[in-house]
């Protein structure tokens, strides 16, 4: 049997021109010449918001070989039925950021309502393991881009890194982070991130905020491969100092300028803080001059990172009032300067709090409003003590600011979850123009919530507490969350990889 879930480059090519009236058509023709036999699951009586079309009605879907078959007006028959009056049924979410690709982070990212899971900022060091250790073993579809910190790390000598499953899994050596690399080290850089680029990554990925040794020159090298490649950079800007002239913003600009490549920046909100608003506005112009930029946001205040990463390698100099900004999850207290380097040489992850929360807020308000920003986790499993964002971000978006807040339409926070990263990643991996959609030929990955109930639980504290109003999530027309709960032994998903990769 043909699995049409399976998300490969050599997937048929959906033209962008006419897409609207091409799927109005199948409607009429799924709902006319539906035919006799069941389909294999049906979802009755649902509000159906297909992003793509502005579709926001009333609809019956009939899903067939992992494929939807009918959108109609009618009612289908089905050799499993789901009644989804009362519930939103929409595109699954596509999650462009989230690491450690699992089976713990796919289940909680699932009863979240996400369909795909890719880890576009840190990626893979060796892409042809990363695919083959979760090939059949995962509940969502997956993917990942290329690991500049790894592959840096590596080409400059560090014996310390571990590669597990083609991802790393240590910390590496430090004071490689803080350095420049030699010629030759960049050299043997550009040719690993070229090999991996080959093997059908879907991204480069640069975590730029922990390398701060790497040189724009580094940067600017290695991202021209990406534009020869035809995918993303996905940009995880250096420390936000608006004193220098905003530099950390001018570096993605400039490598949309000088590749002619996409480049995409990893949650704004909280990369530049206050200043969100006056970075949204420079994007904005620089879209409407035609660079290719896009960005994401994750709608919560508080950050976290590991606690040894190299921006906080001069924590002897910070004043005291920094230290109880910072959030030891395991207990919930607030650090003091003895507890930050006891804590740092234990090592681990630690919550990062804004000096000013009312301000930090009003940036994820407005970064979510924003036309441009996609909705994106930033999650992971770090051991189980995780940020809420793992397990909440789409329900929180959904319930906190959609229903509670009116920032923005439910069918425009869809098309932030699930469309426009679809879009995003169409040009490098076509079979991802029949992902965010609900409509005729596009592949079953849906979710069915309550708009009246959805909501995020997961606290700082309890990080883990799956959202309420989740009913179902289904991917590749398989059922893997069902009543807000994980079926057991249900692992459709399948990669999302390049065309041409070998």
């Amino acid at each position: 049997m043909v699995r049409a879930s399976t998300v490969r480059g050599t997937a048929e090519r959906f033209p962008r021109p006419g897409l609207a009236c091409l799927a109005a058509v199948a409607l009429v023709l799924g709902a006319a010449c539906a035919p006799s036999q069941p389909y294999d699951l049906v979802l009755l009586d649902g509000r159906v918001i297909d992003p793509a079309t502005d579709l926001d009605d009333v609809r019956h879907l009939g899903i067939r070989d992992g494929v939807i078959a009918a959108v109609s007006t009618s009612r289908l028959e089905g050799t499993d039925t789901i009644d989804a009056s009362g519930r939103v049924v929409a595109p699954g979410f596509i999650d462009l950021n989230t690491y450690e690709h699992a089976d713990p982070i796919f289940r909680l990212r699932a009863r979240d309502g996400v369909t795909t899971v890719l880890n576009l900022e840190d990626g893979a060091a060796d892409v042809d393991a990363y695919y083959a250790a979760l090939e059949g073993r995962a509940r969502i579809h997956y993917g990942a881009g290329v690991d500049h910190e790894t592959l840096r790390d590596l080409a400059a000598g560090d014996t310390t890194i571990l590669v597990e499953d083609g991802v790393n899994a240590s910390r590496g050596i430090p004071a490689i982070d803080q350095r420049p690399l030699s010629s030759g080290e960049l050299d043997v850089l550009t040719e690993s991130v070229r090999s991996e680029l080959e093997k059908g990554a879907v991204a480069l990925g640069f975590g730029l905020y922990y390398t701060p040794g790497a040189t724009h020159d580094e940067v600017l090298q290695v991202s021209r491969l990406a534009a020869e490649f035809g995918v993303p950079v996905h940009m995880h800007t250096r420390t936000f100092d608006p004193v220098r002239d905003w530099d950390e913003l001018y570096e993605p600009l400039g490598l949309a300028i000088a590749t002619g490549g996409p480049v995409h920046i990893k949650h704004l909100q909280s990369t530049f803080g206050g200043f969100t608003t006056p970075a949204l506005e420079i994007l904005e112009r620089a879209l409407e001059g035609g660079l290719p930029l896009s960005t994401e946001c994750y709608p919560y205040t508080a950050g976290l990172t590991f606690i040894e990463s190299a921006p906080f390698d001069g924590f002897q100099d910070w004043p005291d009032d920094e230290f109880p900004l910072f959030e030891w999850p395991p207990t919930g207290e607030r650090l003091t300067r003895e507890t930050f380097a006891s804590y740092r040489a234990q090592g681990g992850v630690v919550v990062i709090h804004p000096r000013d929360e009312a301000r930090q807020e009003e940036a994820v308000r407005r970064c979510l409003a924003h036309p441009m920003t996609m909705v994106a986790s930033d999650g992971a499993w770090d051991g189980g003590q995780t940020h809420p964002r793992s397990a909440g971000t789409n329900s929180r978006v959904l319930g906190r600011y959609v229903r509670d807040e009116g920032l923005m339409s439910l069918p425009e926070a869809i098309r932030k979850m699930s469309l426009a990263p679809a879009r995003h990643l169409q040009e490098a991996v076509p079979g991802m123009a029949r992902k965010g959609r609900v409509q005729v030929g596009m592949d079953a990955d849906l979710v069915v919530f309550d708009p009246d109930r959805i909501l995020d639980q997961a606290t700082y504290r309890e990080p883990l507490l799956p959202p309420l109003g989740i009913d179902r999530v289904i991917v590749a027309g398989v059922v893997v969350v069902e009543r807000g709960t994980v079926v057991p032994n249900a692992f459709p998903g399948r990669p999302v990889r390049r065309e041409g990769s070998r």
